[in-house]
């Protein structure tokens, strides 16, 4: 079959959606699908984290979308009928677990070498699955990858799942009720992080099941390994009051996930993906680095600042990493620099701030970061210039924003040159398709 190259055509795919949260509860298990279309049982997590290099796909597949995008007017919206993630939500269940997926300050990630969005979140009380959702451009079709745990279905819950212990180890109980001795856990009662891998406890966990979380920007993909990445969890399911270093990578040709090395910091973080497909990570008051390969985490130096809620992306011209939170101020990081110097760049052009945690997504065809605020409304930076440029799409409307914030479900496809989000379960998919040149 024909193949598309890479930064073929041009257009914009955007997601929006508002839902109100609420409360929540999941669905049943089954073997997770293969990318090939066959079936693999859990197999337990590994621990080899990088399995090496994983080469370029050469392209992607067309599809129904392209016509699409080749109608559409430049800087106009566009709404693709018929794609509700609720469609492939795990089956029976009510409303707001689905929901939570997206509205539980949950994020999502962008596999360029298949150029499809990756959803996966919602964790505290909110929603308790955990299963790793994609919607694939080139067919504008959603997939569910993974099923809930044994005991989970889409509308309960069995008791053991809302056991708070191990919430720390960063899994789901693969046993029916909990043997930990009160010795091994804390004073607040969770599992003593550094006795997750005791072999008492492993015993007692679902490897194949990482615990569901809000994951704001902990959650990432890289090119290096074709694979996406939870990297390390905070408001996990249920409590909401524990977090884990736990890194886990979904390998789509096999639809298992693997163990990677620990993240070393547990915080409400933001991360973005180098050209290289090495994974930054920033937490509070530090730069750290994840090579998905060598499977190691490099720590760079502090600086003090936080990102809450933040958008991130790299610059893969100039490899500058940027933040952007209410817009009138920008957070980078140069990564070609040995010490990876941070500078806070104050910026004009804004009329009203892009906070609340916003998209953010750089386009090297535009040679900008485009920030995602909701609605028709966007935001083309400009770095070297320290400029904003606000638009406004024509077209269909997108509408309001998830409440509780977009993250990484506003993202740059490379390979049709358009922009995607989604903010929704019950939403349509958008697509935003950017000018020729930039204003």
């Amino acid at each position: 079959m024909r193949r598309i190259s890479r930064v073929l055509l041009p257009a914009a795919l955007v997601w929006a959606a508002t839902l109100s949260p609420g409360c929540g509860e999941s669905e049943p298990s089954k073997t997770p699908p293969r990318e090939d279309g066959g079936s693999s049982a859990d197999a337990g997590a590994g621990g080899d984290g990088g399995s090496g290099p994983v080469p370029d796909a050469g392209g992607v597949e067309p599809g129904p979308v392209d016509a699409i995008i080749a109608a559409m007017p430049e800087g106009s919206w566009k709404e693709l009928p018929g794609t509700n993630m609720a469609d492939v939500c795990p089956t029976p269940y009510s409303s707001y677990p689905c929901e939570a997926v997206m509205i539980a300050w949950s994020g999502g990630a962008y596999d360029t070498l298949r150029d499809r969005l990756i959803v996966w979140g919602g964790g505290h009380d909110d929603s308790p699955y955990n299963n790793v959702f994609t919607f694939d451009l080139a067919t504008m079709k959603w997939k569910r990858w993974t099923e809930l745990p044994a005991g989970m279905t889409g509308n309960s819950v069995t008791p053991v799942m809302r056991d708070k212990r191990v919430e720390t180890c960063g899994f789901y109980p693969s046993v029916t009720s909990l043997a930990i001795p009160d010795a091994s856990l804390t004073a607040s009662g969770y599992v003593r992080p550094e006795l997750c891998d005791e072999p008492s406890i492993v015993a007692q966990l679902d490897t194949q099941q990482p615990r569901s979380a809000h994951t704001y920007g902990n959650i990432a993909f890289s090119e290096a390994t074709g694979r996406f990445y939870v990297l390390g969890s905070v408001g996990t399911y249920p409590s909401g009051q524990a977090g884990s270093r736990l890194v886990m990578g979904f390998d789509f040709a096999t639809g298992r996930w693997v163990r990677g090395a620990n993240n070393p910091v547990i915080d409400y973080g933001a991360s973005a993906t180098d050209a290289r497909g090495h994974v930054w990570y920033i937490g509070p008051r530090k730069l750290h680095e994840y090579d998905p390969v060598a499977n190691t985490w490099t720590a760079h130096a502090a600086n003090g600042a936080g990102y809450y809620y933040a958008g991130a992306d790299v610059d893969t011209r100039r490899n500058v990493l940027a933040l952007v939170r209410e817009g009138a101020t920008v957070s980078t990081y140069a990564l070609s620099d040995a010490a990876k110097t941070h500078a806070t760049v104050t910026t004009t052009g804004l009329s009203t701030p892009v906070g609340g945690a916003p998209g953010l997504a750089y386009s090297p065809v535009l040679d900008r970061f485009v920030a995602y605020p909701g609605g028709k409304r966007l935001a083309l930076l400009d770095l070297p210039n320290a400029r904003w440029v606000e638009v406004t799409g024509t077209g269909d409307d997108p509408g309001a924003p998830a409440s509780n914030g977009t993250y990484g479900r506003f993202r740059y496809s490379p390979a049709r040159n358009v922009f995607i989000v989604v903010n929704g379960t019950r939403r349509n998919v958008f697509l935003w398709k950017p000018p020729s040149t930039a204003p």
